[in-house]
């Protein structure tokens, strides 16, 4: 298992960009565990580590061949970027309320295959790459009932 350490600074000048090399870091890892902590001082930051496999080190048979993943904007129809839309409004609101960052509540690629696939239930939701039990635990029937109103 490796650690790799990133720091997202909530100034708006780059959280974005601090956002988005969290996100492709994430993208190209199988993720064990993460850890995060705000700091405060001159600068506000997230510190987040994250501790992982590297996706060529990953033994056979952990290999979750049966996850689905999108990570391309443009596969999107439009009624299907629509619904991202609404997936993005619902996980802005949901991490202001819980005072965590975007992308601790679900990553653009798990956005994005949520609104290709459309799960009609938690079971269907697991098949995500990203979603284990306790991602849909936490966020699942928020996500299902999100979907049944778009």
């Amino acid at each position: 298992m490796k650690l790799k350490h990133f720091r997202v600074r909530v100034s708006g000048e780059h959280l974005q960009n601090d956002q988005e090399v969290l996100n492709t870091f994430l993208n190209h890892v199988e993720v064990i565990k993460t850890a995060t902590h705000f700091i405060t001082g001159m600068i506000d930051y997230w510190s987040v580590l994250v501790f992982y496999i590297s996706k060529n080190d990953k033994p056979r048979e952990t290999v979750e061949s049966d996850k689905m993943s999108v990570l391309n904007y443009d596969e999107l129809s439009e009624s299907e970027r629509h619904t991202l839309n609404s997936l993005k409004h619902w996980r802005s609101e949901k991490s202001t309320k819980l005072g965590l960052p975007q992308y601790m509540i679900c990553h653009n690629s798990e956005l994005m295959t949520i609104a290709k696939l459309k799960p009609d239930t938690l079971d269907d939701l697991k098949k995500i790459k990203g979603f284990g039990e306790q991602k849909v635990m936490r966020y699942g029937n928020d996500i299902i009932s999100l979907l049944h109103a778009c």
